[in-house]
């Protein structure tokens, strides 16, 4: 079966705010978590979500720092798991260069649309767009 890159950033997201609550001993379940969710995803979209969200783990505290350097009336507490987690998630993808910037950003928001509050997506965008516009190779596209 083939990659559904967003149904993996679903996951990835989930499988972080997974990790936010229990810390590193989740990161050996991921697999059993991943075939638990509603419709067991392909392989392929499984792989993809599990090393999208190990990744992001990996890198949060850097991530978590540039985060709160634009949210500056917003701790990373204060924001909600999905809010904070879509986020961390595009930073590393956008850092990882393999998936336009674009493309990135609007699955974020529309990730934080399905899953976050009202005002998840506009503050999801709004967060990104900062920290993409804080990027030297920015170079003034627009990205709403």
């Amino acid at each position: 079966m083939s990659l559904d890159r967003h149904q993996a950033r679903i996951l990835a997201m989930q499988l972080l705010a997974q990790l936010d609550v229990q810390g590193d001993s989740f990161l050996d379940e991921f697999d059993g978590f991943m075939e638990a969710s509603e419709s067991a995803p392909p392989r392929a979209t499984r792989a993809y979500a599990a090393d999208l969200a190990r990744r992001s783990w990996a890198a949060r505290q850097t991530c978590d720092r540039r985060i709160q350097s634009v949210a500056k009336h917003w701790s990373l507490e204060r924001m909600s798991p999905v809010d904070r987690n879509v986020i961390r998630l595009a930073l590393v993808e956008l850092e990882a260069g393999s998936v336009p910037p674009r493309v990135v950003m609007d699955e974020a928001i529309e990730i934080s649309r399905e899953y976050g509050s009202a005002e998840s997506p506009r503050f999801v965008n709004g967060v990104l767009d900062a920290l993409y516009k804080q990027q030297p190779a920015a170079g003034g596209e627009d990205t709403a």
